[in-house]
């Protein structure tokens, strides 16, 4: 990995102390308008591209509409809109990191929404689901997934990426499990890989079709 700035050093200690709502919400206030710079130039952030080269490599039709879970200030979308997706929606829970994302203009529309609660949005809205660096410490949990998965079309795609180490301890490998011997889900894709360029395999890849 490339030499970290001192900002960055800080940016990841603040990034994964998140407990609280109010912390998440400052957190990202602060490092909304460097966060593309420390996520990918500093720190060779590489989730959103490798999740959606592995998404758009299940999708039949590029021009399904897309949900980008966690959107932040735009990064995956920006990966999907290279491959070749057009229809794009975010969703994410920080005013100001919206507002990075819509300067961007790769969205059709931008939703700020807490996760935790339910969605506004109406059932089997989206082909696609894309989530990256969301299921990561100081974040959510998999509570929101049953919510997401509503939202989704029937036959459609979850793609999501979750820190190792909460994939057991949060419950995420339980709840994936539950959906998929229940038949609302089945596994397509399951691969731990790195989350930032050069480093450790920090988390596991995962795209999963709704079956009903």
């Amino acid at each position: 990995m490339s030499k970290k700035s001192p900002s960055s050093d800080d940016f990841l200690k603040q990034a994964y102390a998140m407990k609280d709502d109010q912390s998440k919400l400052e957190f990202y206030k602060k490092w909304a308008d460097e966060y593309d710079d420390q996520m990918q130039d500093n720190l060779g952030y590489r989730s959103p591209q490798i999740l959606s080269r592995v998404l758009v490599s299940y999708l039949d039709n590029k021009f399904v509409p897309l949900l980008d879970v966690g959107c932040g200030t735009g990064l995956t979308a920006h990966c999907l809109t290279v491959l070749g997706c057009t229809l794009i929606d975010g969703i994410d829970y920080s005013q100001q990191m919206i507002a990075v994302a819509r300067s961007k203009e790769i969205y059709n529309k931008l939703l700020m929404a807490d996760l935790n609660k339910p969605i506004d949005i109406p059932d089997n809205q989206y082909g696609a689901l894309i989530c990256t660096g969301t299921f990561t410490h100081g974040h959510v949990g998999p509570q929101p997934i049953t919510e997401l998965i509503r939202i989704t079309k029937p036959n459609g795609f979850l793609a999501c990426t979750v820190h190792r180490d909460l994939w057991k301890s949060a419950g995420f490998e339980q709840t994936f499990g539950t959906l998929e011997s229940s038949g609302r889900l089945k596994k397509l894709y399951l691969k731990k890989n790195v989350f930032f360029k050069d480093g450790e395999r920090e988390g596991w890849f995962c795209v999963y079709q709704k079956i009903v």
